[in-house]
C-alpha cells in the first residue's frame, strides 16, 4: 500500500495514499450482497440479486461507493496501528481517485492524542472531595408541586386542550393506585418525595465531577486538535436538534425564533466545545495512567442491552458501534469513581 503521512498543527495527521487494486476489488461482492438485501426487485428475493440486474438498478457508482466504504473500515485501522498513530475521534475521509479495476485513492486527516501535561488530579480531585457540602432535602411545597402537575396531566381537558382545575382527579388512594405500584396516597407521597430527593443528589454529584474535571482542565495544559472541537460542535447539534424533536417542534421555526442560522449556532458553542473535548481527553489520560479498563463480559452485557433496546424501538444499531458506546461510558464511569475516591 503506498502511503505517505505528514504531521500537521494542531496534533492533526494527513493519510494520502492508494489501496491496491487487488485488495479494492476484493471488496465488491460483500458491497454487492449488502446493496442486495436492501433493495426490491420484483422477482428476486433481498440479498439474491444478480449483479448485472442490481447494477442496472442503482448504478455501478452506488456499488463503488460502497466497496470504498468496507475498503478503507478494513484499511484505516491497520494503518493507524502498524504507523502507530494514536488516532482519536471520526477521520475525514476523501476519496481521491475511484475506479473500476483500479487502486483506490484516498486523503484521511484524523486527529492524534496530543501532548498534555495534567496538573495533580489526585490532589485536585481530594481538595474538593474535602469541601463541605449543603445538605440535600426535599421541601414539602416541592411534593405538592409534584404531585399537582401528576393530577394535570391526567385531568380531563376541554374542548381547548387545556386542563380545568375543577376537573383535576382527587388524591384517592384509586388514583395512585392506578399510577403505578402505590399501596395509598400516604406511599405514593413518600416515593414522590424519595424520588425528588434521589433526583437532587444524582445532579449534585454530577455537579461535584464537573467541578473536578473542570479544575483539572483548568490548571493543565492540554492542546485540543479542531477536529475534536468541530467533532463536539455537531455532537452538541445533534443533541439540540433531537431536543426540538422531542418537543414536537422544527428546527427552521426555533432557528427563527432565535433569529440565527445554523452556522451562527455553531460558532457560539466555539468555547463549550472547546472545554468537552479538553474533558474528553482528560478522562482519557487519566483512565491510561491508572489502567482503567472495561472487563469484555461487562462490555458485552451492556452492549446487548442497547442493541436490544434500539431493536425494540425499531431501530438496527452496528455491534462495533455499540461496544464503542457503551464502552466509553462504562470507562468514564470508573474514573469518575476514582477521582471521587480521593
Amino acid at each position: 500500500m503506498k502511503l505517505e503521512i505528514k504531521k500537521l498543527p494542531e496534533s492533526e495527521i494527513e493519510i494520502t495514499g492508494e489501496i491496491a487494486t487487488g485488495d479494492f476489488e476484493a471488496c465488491r461482492e460483500k458491497s454487492i450482497k449488502e446493496l442486495s438485501d436492501g433493495v426490491k426487485i420484483d422477482g428476486f428475493r433481498p440479498g439474491n440479486i444478480p449483479e448485472k440486474i442490481l447494477v442496472d438498478k442503482i448504478g455501478e457508482s452506488a456499488i463503488m461507493e460502497r466497496m470504498a466504504e468496507i475498503a478503507l473500515q478494513k484499511f484505516y485501522p491497520k494503518i493507524v496501528e502498524e504507523h502507530k498513530i494514536l488516532a482519536i475521534g471520526r477521520p475525514e475521509i476523501t476519496i481521491t481517485k475511484i475506479a473500476k479495476n483500479n487502486p483506490l485513492g484516498f486523503k484521511i486527516k484524523t486527529a492524534a492524542v496530543p501532548e498534555m501535561e495534567l496538573k495533580n488530579y489526585r490532589e485536585i480531585a481530594q481538595e474538593i472531595n474535602e469541601k463541605k457540602e449543603e445538605a440535600v432535602s426535599v421541601e414539602d411545597k416541592e411534593v405538592e408541586q409534584a404531585i399537582e402537575y401528576l393530577r394535570k396531566s391526567h385531568a380531563v381537558k376541554n374542548s381547548r386542550g387545556e386542563s380545568d382545575t375543577a376537573d383535576l382527579p382527587e388524591l384517592t388512594n384509586e388514583f395512585v393506585k392506578s399510577l403505578g405500584q402505590f399501596e395509598n396516597v400516604e406511599d405514593f407521597k413518600k416515593k414522590i418525595r424519595d424520588n425528588i430527593l434521589a433526583d437532587k443528589k444524582m445532579k449534585a454529584r454530577e455537579k461535584k465531577r464537573m467541578e473536578i474535571l473542570e479544575k483539572i482542565v483548568e490548571l493543565s495544559k492540554i492542546e485540543v486538535p479542531k477536529i475534536l472541537v468541530e467533532a463536539e460542535k455537531n455532537k452538541m447539534l445533534r443533541e439540540t436538534k433531537e431536543n426540538i424533536a422531542q418537543m414536537s417542534l422544527k428546527w427552521e421555526d426555533y432557528l427563527e425564533h432565535l433569529k440565527k442560522t445554523e452556522e451562527e449556532i455553531l460558532e457560539g458553542w466555539k468555547n463549550d466545545a472547546l472545554k468537552r473535548a479538553q474533558i474528553g481527553l482528560a478522562l482519557d489520560k487519566i483512565a491510561e495512567l491508572e489502567n482503567i479498563k472495561v472487563a469484555e463480559e461487562e462490555l458485552d452485557k451492556e452492549a446487548k442491552k442497547l442493541i436490544e433496546f434500539y431493536k425494540n424501538s425499531g431501530q438496527d444499531i452496528d455491534k462495533s458501534r455499540a461496544k464503542a458506546y457503551i464502552y466509553g461510558i462504562l470507562r468514564n464511569e470508573k474514573v469518575f469513581r476514582l477521582l471521587e475516591g480521593f
